[in-house]
């Protein structure tokens, strides 16, 4: 969940899983944080029958699941008022926190439609669904050729080059970040146009690009970067599964070279599919 939460009621032995993002909560107190942290991504068919019996059978939390299976039966109740009985039932939140998401919330239900989106599609992008914040981002553009924003313009470019970069787009993860960049000259979208082009140009010709853009300053960081991608897919378990595959086959064991690179390519297939959630 992004950071260590103390639950004071007993853990639950299944998880709640939210349909969207695959995120389980445990407890009670997960639950909070995951609500506080992601109103964007949580829409009022989600605070339903399967919740409330997760509250009930797994957190024993009955009076709070029966509550709010009446105010979901209630005409005028929305998505804030459920979110809030669910915040306020313990004190995992203090009353200006509450007060605060509250606001939140309202704020997010006038947003225009574009925001709201794009919103949506930084929740996604911030649980490595790469593929399905691309494809919100690639609707917002579709559907909105002539919006007349370049900040919000840039920063959907931006985001969309990102998520192209993690599923290895490189082409076009570059081609966004460039159009972030002319956009708005944000200096993060010049950094990503420059670090992706640092793994397919020489030094001499990022050198070359950076001094054009006037950021020179960025070279010695992009090459740190790489060096320290590299130790981390270097020491990563799929990385050690093909080095083990590939040393089977240099000795000519086939078969275990085979049976090998099935399990990276199933392992491989679930990142896939984990990211199509």
């Amino acid at each position: 969940m992004g950071r260590v939460i103390l639950c004071e009621t007993k853990p639950a032995t299944i998880s709640y899983i939210f349909p969207n993002t695959k995120i389980e909560v445990f407890s009670y107190e997960e639950l909070c944080y995951y609500i506080y942290n992601n109103t964007a991504l949580i829409s009022e068919e989600f605070i339903g029958v399967s919740m409330f019996k997760w509250l009930s059978h797994e957190l024993g939390l009955t009076d709070l699941a029966d509550k709010l299976a009446m105010l979901k039966q209630k005409d005028g109740t929305d998505l804030t008022d459920l979110l809030t009985t669910i915040l306020t039932y313990k004190e995992y939140y203090s009353i200006d926190e509450v007060k605060k998401f509250i606001v939140r919330v309202e704020r997010l239900k006038k947003l225009e439609p574009v925001k709201h989106r794009k919103l949506e599609a930084d929740g996604f992008l911030r649980y490595h669904k790469y593929l399905r914040a691309l494809a919100i981002y690639d609707e917002i553009l579709e559907q909105n050729p002539d919006m007349n924003n370049p900040e919000l313009l840039s920063a959907i470019y931006h985001n969309r080059g990102i998520a192209l970069a993690n599923n290895f787009e490189l082409q076009d993860a570059m081609d966004s970040y460039m159009n972030a960049y002319n956009l708005s000259r944000r200096q993060e979208s010049l950094y990503g146009y420059l670090l992706l082009m640092a793994t397919v140009k020489q030094r001499d010709d990022i050198e070359v690009l950076a001094k054009h853009y006037h950021a020179e300053d960025m070279v010695e960081t992009i090459y740190d970067s790489i060096d320290n991608a590299k130790r981390d897919v270097a020491g990563s378990p799929i990385s050690r599964k093909l080095e083990k595959a590939l040393y089977h086959y240099e000795k000519n064991n086939l078969k275990d070279f085979s049976q090998r690179m099935d399990k990276v390519i199933d392992q491989l297939k679930t990142e896939f599919r984990e990211q199509m959630g």
